[in-house]
């Protein structure tokens, strides 16, 4: 499975965290906080983290191209150090 480029017109948190930005350019020390909260990002990012710890195997047995994807997006996209199964 490999990924594909798609055009996409932008999200709705992507245009909100674009105007939050616009109003106030005190904001761009705090740019990225803006951007996770308004994107849900960072959710999404925990939330596939936390699918790929608990069954990665499972969907591994399936698909280890979609596993493979998955956590190649959560070392691009998440924090430089993945964290534990709780």
């Amino acid at each position: 499975m490999t990924p594909r480029l798609m055009k996409h017109e932008p999200t709705a948190g992507a245009l909100r965290a674009a105007r939050a930005i616009q109003k106030d350019p005190c904001l761009l020390e705090t740019m990225p906080e803006v951007i996770d909260r308004e994107t849900g990002v960072r959710e999404l990012v925990d939330m596939l983290e936390d699918i790929i710890s608990q069954a990665g195997d499972l969907i591994e047995g399936r698909s280890p191209e979609l596993v493979a994807q998955s956590r190649a997006l959560i070392r691009r996209f998440g924090d430089a150090t993945p964290r534990q199964a709780e």
